[in-house]
C-alpha cells in the first residue's frame, strides 16, 4: 500500500511539471528582505516590550495584504492574550564594580521579581556535577546576602534552580542564549547566567538591580488565505510563529533573524506565490505570536479556528529556515509515514536536499496543538553550521545564508502539489 500511494504521489508530481515546466517561482530578495525589517531594531525583538510584536503585526499584515490574500474576518487579525514576565528598565549586574554587559555577558531567569541588592560571592568548585555534592559544600541556612557562582557542570542549575538556594549564578562557556517567562508568576529568586571568560574566580562581591513587570499582554495572530480553485472548502495550511524574545532592559534587544523570521518570511513568500497560482485547495497562511512564550498562539487558534480544522489536508510549520547545507529536519516525519515517503520521493526525484531526517512527534514549535487535535501536521526546519545562532542577541539578518531555500521552496510546492493524491485524504 505505501509503494503504490508513493509511486502515484511520484507520478502525479512529474506530470504536472512535465504539462507546466515552471520554475520554482521563489524570491529570496523578497525573503531576505522582509528578515531584515522584521529583524531591525524598530521592531524591538518582536517581543513583549514596547508592544514590538505588534510592530511586525502591522507590517506583515501590509505584506498580506499586498500579496492579495483574503481574510476570514474584516482583516487578518485574531486577537487574543496572555500573562508574562518582562523587563523593560534596569536589567544591571556588577562585579566587584565592574558593570557586565547583558545578553553578551549574562541574562537573567525570565520569572524574576525586580531586585536591587548586594551580594558575597560563594564559589563551587568547577568539578562538581551531581546535586547532592551542593549540600556537602555550603549550608543553604547560611547563604544571606550571598549569591551562589554554580559550575556549567552542574546542569540545569540555572533553568531548574537548585532545592534551597534562591540566589545564584551559572557560569557558561558557550552562547548566550536566552528564552522568556511560560506565563508563569514572578518568583523571588535572582538566577542568573553569567560568560565564565567575565567572572574572575578572585572576585568579591557583585550587585543585581533588575526591573521586572508582570503583565498581561495583548497579542495577535495573522490569518489569510487563497480560495481554492477546484475544493475550496478543504485546506492546505502553512504556519510560523513571527514572534520573539524582544527586549531584557533598556538597550539590549534579539533581533530574531534566525528564529524566526525567516519561517515568517518563507510563509509571505509562499502566500505571494498562491496569490498568483491558486492550487486545488484553499491555501491558508497564519503568522503566529507567542510561541516563545509557550505556543500561545498556536494554542489559542488550535482552540478557536477561522476554518474547519477536519478539513485540513496537510499542515506545514516553519521555524528556522534560513540554512541547509546539511539538510532538512521533519518533526512528526515517523508520524505520517505516507506523506514522509511522498515527501523523500520528491526530494531524491529532484535532488532538493542531501539529506531528509524524519523525526518522531515532538511538542516543540507551533505545529504541536494542531496536531494534538488531530490536524496532520509536519514541522521544518534546515540544518546547517553556516549558522548557529539562537536566542542570541547575534541572531542578526546578515548572518542567515538562506543556503537551500531554493530546495525548500520547490520541495514544499511539490509536495503541496501531491495532496490531491489519496495518501492525504483523511
Amino acid at each position: 500500500m505505501n509503494k503504490f500511494y508513493q509511486t502515484r504521489c511520484f507520478i502525479l508530481v512529474f506530470m504536472l511539471f512535465a504539462l507546466f515546466s515552471v520554475t520554482h517561482a521563489q524570491d529570496v530578495q523578497f525573503v531576505k528582505q522582509t528578515v531584515k525589517t522584521l529583524a531591525s531594531p524598530k521592531m524591538q525583538g518582536r517581543g513583549y516590550v514596547h508592544n514590538g510584536d505588534r510592530k511586525a503585526a502591522e507590517f506583515l499584515a501590509v505584506e498580506m495584504k499586498k500579496a492579495g490574500l483574503m481574510s476570514f474576518g474584516k482583516d487578518y487579525f485574531q486577537p487574543y492574550s496572555f500573562d508574562i514576565n518582562t523587563f523593560p528598565g534596569v536589567v544591571d549586574f556588577t562585579i566587584d564594580g565592574r558593570e557586565l554587559v547583558p545578553g553578551i555577558d549574562f541574562v537573567v531567569y525570565p520569572s524574576m521579581a525586580s531586585v536591587d541588592a548586594k551580594y558575597q560571592l560563594v564559589f563551587l568548585p568547577d568539578t562538581i556535577s551531581q546535586l547532592n555534592s551542593v549540600y556537602q559544600l555550603i549550608d543553604t541556612n547560611q547563604l544571606a546576602n550571598k549569591l551562589v557562582i554554580v559550575p556549567e557542570s552542574l546542569s540545569n542549575a540555572y533553568r531548574k534552580g537548585i532545592p534551597g538556594v534562591k540566589t545564584l549564578a551559572q557560569t557558561v562557556s558557550g552562547s548566550m542564549w536566552w528564552h522568556v517567562s511560560h506565563a508563569e508568576k514572578q518568583e523571588n529568586i535572582v538566577r542568573l547566567k553569567i560568560r565564565k571568560q567575565a567572572l574572575s574566580d578572585s572576585a568579591k562581591w557583585c550587585r543585581v538591580h533588575i526591573e521586572s513587570k508582570l503583565k498581561q499582554h495583548e497579542a495577535v495572530n495573522l490569518i489569510g488565505y487563497v480560495p481554492g480553485a477546484i475544493v475550496a472548502d478543504s485546506f492546505f495550511v502553512m504556519t510560523a510563529h513571527y514572534d520573539h524574545l524582544g527586549r531584557m532592559g533598556k538597550n539590549t534587544f534579539f533581533p530574531g533573524a534566525s528564529d524566526n523570521a525567516s519561517g515568517t518570511a518563507a510563509v509571505l513568500d509562499f502566500a505571494r506565490y498562491y496569490a498568483k497560482n491558486p492550487g486545488r485547495y484553499s491555501m491558508v497562511f497564519i503568522l503566529l505570536s507567542g510561541e516563545e512564550a509557550g505556543l500561545m498562539g498556536s494554542k489559542f487558534n488550535a482552540e478557536n479556528p477561522l476554518f474547519p480544522l477536519e478539513n485540513v489536508r496537510f499542515l506545514i510549520n516553519f521555524d528556522m529556515v534560513g540554512t541547509g547545507s546539511e539538510g532538512l529536519s521533519v518533526v512528526n516525519g515517523k508520524q505520517f509515514l505516507l506523506q514522509s515517503h511522498c515527501l523523500d520521493s520528491l526530494n531524491r526525484q529532484e535532488q532538493f536536499f542531501a539529506d531528509i531526517r524524519m523525526g518522531g512527534e515532538s511538542c516543540n514549535s507551533d505545529h504541536c496543538p494542531y496536531y494534538q487535535k488531530g490536524v496532520p501536521a509536519f514541522f521544518m526546519f534546515t540544518r546547517g553550521n553556516e549558522d548557529l545562532e539562537y536566542h542570541t542577541i547575534t541572531d542578526t539578518e546578515e548572518k542567515l545564508p538562506f543556503t537551500a531555500y531554493e530546495s525548500l521552496f520547490g520541495l514544499i510546492r511539490q509536495f503541496v502539489d501531491a495532496s490531491s493524491t489519496k495518501i492525504f485524504d483523511r
